[in-house]
């Protein structure tokens, strides 16, 4: 008697399971389904990721040695080419060795124009944004308006800031370039006076005061 007690309940149960799975095992097996697409889209991902950035870097190096090798017009191409569509980081640099070879063919204004654009990608790393800042500023000093390029400086002069006395030294020739006679001296004399500034750096600011004193 017990032993059919215990098959019926087993054939219960299996009922039971039978039932449950013809209600929601389509739902069971789709979610396995998303599972597995998600694990091997993750994989996938990350070695789409690997592999861009093994192409890029053989990329960059490629543009590098056309540059070396005085072949401007290729190496322009090939940095273009990644400054748009290589992984991150190659993608940064390469605007910037772009720029570079358009400065050293006389192309200012085309360097300072990359330069711009990284300092306003936000996709860039902070790092890279805030030294495209500092080589704009550089490339377009003498003919920018002074007070909106030195409000765009104005953050890198902060204490904490690593470009802090490239971004002074700039903003006082803004200020020369303005008439701002007083608050040009000011900024060197605070330059020449900071011993954490660059030798060659307070050096130049000394010379400035000077000039600026007769």
């Amino acid at each position: 008697m017990d032993n059919f007690i215990e098959e019926v309940d087993e054939e219960l149960k299996r009922e039971r399971y039978l039932e449950l799975w013809r209600k929601y095992g389509k739902f069971a097996v789709g979610a396995v389904l998303l599972i597995v697409i998600a694990v091997a889209g993750g994989v996938g991902w990350r070695q789409y990721q690997v592999n861009l950035r093994i192409e890029s870097g053989l990329q960059y190096v490629n543009a590098i040695d056309l540059a070396a090798a005085g072949k401007s017009a290729g190496a322009l191409a090939a940095f273009h080419a990644l400054g748009k569509d290589g992984a991150a980081g190659y993608r940064d640099l390469a605007r910037f060795q772009e720029a570079a070879v358009l400065a050293r063919q006389g192309n200012e204004a085309a360097a300072a124009q990359i330069y711009d654009s990284v300092a306003q990608d936000e996709g860039a790393d902070a790092v890279f944004r805030n030294l495209a800042l500092i080589l704009y500023a550089l490339g377009v000093a003498d003919r920018a308006e002074p007070k909106a390029l030195a409000d765009r400086l104005k953050p890198l002069t902060e204490d904490s800031s690593p470009w802090r006395f490239s971004a002074l030294e700039i903003t006082a020739l803004l200020h020369r370039r303005r008439g701002d006679v007083s608050a040009a001296k000011s900024v060197y004399r605070m330059l020449a006076d900071d011993d954490r500034a660059p030798s060659r750096l307070r050096a130049r600011a000394a010379e400035f005061l000077a000039v600026i004193g007769k």
